[in-house]
C-alpha cells in the first residue's frame, strides 16, 4: 500500500463524520434555552460560539469534550459587575439547562457550566460571556470572583489562515497529532497542539502545498520539531497569544515517535 493511501484512510477514519449533526443539535437546544431566559426569544439558536477543537475545525472522531459560549446580553452587563457577578451568572446558566435537561448531570465548574450528556457521551461546558468591540469576550472566573478575558475568534482565525496557507495540511497534521495523543496518553490539551502545529509551519514551507504521499516526512519533521522543543511552562496560543499552559513534557513521547517514524521511513 502506499503512503499516499495509509494516510488518505487514516484521514477518512479520523473525520468528525455524523457526530457533527449530533453536537450541532445539542448545541442549538442549549442555545434556545439561554435564549428563552435571557432574552425571552422562542426558538433562538443564535448568540453561541463554537470554540475549542470543534470550533477550529481541528476536531477528531469521538471527540466528547466540546466547548461553547453564550454570548449575553450587554444590557445585564452591569447587574453582574461585583465580585459575586461571575457566580451568579454561572449559577443562573446552570439552573436554566437544568431546567431543560432535568436528567442530565449540569454543574457550575469555575469558569463554566458542564453538560454532561449521557446518551452520547458528550461533555458541554458552556461558558457565558459578553462580547467586547473588539471581538473578544469577557467570561465569569469564579475563583478570582472577576471576568477574564479570552479571544478564541483569533485562534480560529489563525488556524484558518494556516490551514488556506499549508493546502489544509495544518488541520491534517493537527488530527493526525491528536490522533497520536489519544493513542500514547500524551498529556496535552487541544489548544497546545494546535498551537504546535502553527509553529512548526511557521519555521518551514517545505509542506505548504504537499500531498498525502509526503505527510510520512512531515510526520517525522514534526516530531522532530516537537522532540527538540525546550521544556516550557507554557507557549503563547495562535493567534490570540494568550497563555497556554503544558501539563507535562511532551518531548520524551515524541521522541519516541520520531524514531518510528524516521525508520519507518527507511523500511519503506
Amino acid at each position: 500500500m502506499q503512503t499516499s493511501e495509509i494516510f488518505d484512510g487514516l484521514l477518512e477514519n479520523l473525520k468528525v463524520g455524523s457526530t457533527a449533526s449530533t453536537v450541532a443539535a445539542r448545541r442549538d437546544e442549549i442555545a434556545k434555552a439561554l435564549n428563552k431566559d435571557f432574552r425571552s426569544k422562542d426558538g433562538c439558536t443564535d448568540y453561541r460560539l463554537m470554540v475549542g477543537s470543534f470550533g477550529r475545525h481541528t476536531a477528531i472522531k469521538d471527540v466528547s469534550d466540546l466547548d461553547m459560549i453564550f454570548i449575553l446580553p450587554s444590557g445585564i452587563r452591569s447587574n453582574y459587575g461585583n465580585e459575586t457577578g461571575p457566580r451568579r451568572m454561572l449559577e443562573r446558566v446552570r439552573n436554566v439547562l437544568r431546567a431543560r435537561y432535568p436528567n442530565t448531570d449540569i454543574r457550575v465548574d469555575q469558569c463554566v457550566v458542564r453538560v454532561r450528556f449521557i446518551s452520547n457521551a458528550f461533555k458541554f461546558e458552556v461558558q457565558p460571556a459578553f462580547e467586547n468591540s473588539d471581538g473578544s469576550f469577557d467570561y465569569p472566573d469564579t475563583k478570582a470572583k472577576d471576568w477574564k478575558i479570552t479571544k478564541p475568534r483569533e485562534e480560529i482565525a489563525a488556524t484558518k489562515e494556516c490551514n488556506d496557507r499549508t493546502s489544509t495540511n495544518m488541520r491534517h497534521l493537527a488530527r493526525m497529532a491528536r490522533a497520536w495523543k489519544n493513542e500514547n496518553g500524551v498529556g496535552m490539551g487541544g489548544l497546545l497542539i494546535d498551537t504546535l502545529v502553527y509553529n512548526f509551519f511557521a519555521q518551514t514551507d517545505e509542506y505548504d502545498s504537499a500531498g498525502s504521499g509526503s505527510f510520512g516526512l512531515m510526520a517525522r519533521d514534526f516530531f522532530e520539531f516537537l522532540k527538540d522543543e525546550p521544556a516550557k511552562d507554557y507557549y503563547l496560543a495562535l493567534g490570540s497569544r494568550q497563555r497556554v499552559n503544558v501539563k507535562a513534557k511532551f518531548q520524551p513521547k515524541a521522541k519516541k515517535a520520531y524514531n518510528g517514524a524516521a525508520q519507518g521511513l527507511v523500511d519503506t
